[in-house]
């Protein structure tokens, strides 16, 4: 019994978390992203972010799953973040797109334009 309350809590979350997504892929906006931490967290990740938009600074965390994970190799870095234009504060980091540079962000800019990167 105990089981099934675990796996129902853990599909309830799931759904939870691509209905959050999903809102921000729908109005996107972009910002450059930098991973400030990395904490261990049950079977996988947690990496905590902060970006800006519009002089504001903002702050998210996403979830990595996984055994044995070392996510220290990714703080420091900076990535693309996606937000939601009418509220900023819902984000989530695309760890696909790595950020060196102010044109490394241009030019995804551009390549988003009229179609934003899906998780």
């Amino acid at each position: 019994m105990k089981r099934l309350i675990f796996i129902n809590f853990l599909l309830v979350l799931a759904m939870t978390s691509c209905k959050k997504e999903d809102e921000i892929y729908d109005e996107p906006g972009y910002a450059i992203g930098k991973v400030n931490s990395s904490i261990s967290v049950s079977f996988g990740i947690q990496f905590n972010y902060s970006y800006n938009v519009d002089f504001s600074e903002y702050k998210g965390n996403k979830r990595s799953g996984g055994i044995n994970q070392d996510g220290k190799f990714i703080v420091g870095n900076s990535f693309l973040v996606i937000y939601k234009l009418s509220e900023p504060s819902k984000s989530d980091i695309n760890f696909k797109y790595r950020i060196d540079s102010e044109q490394d962000f241009l030019d995804l800019l551009e390549k988003f334009k009229n179609k934003p990167p899906k998780h």
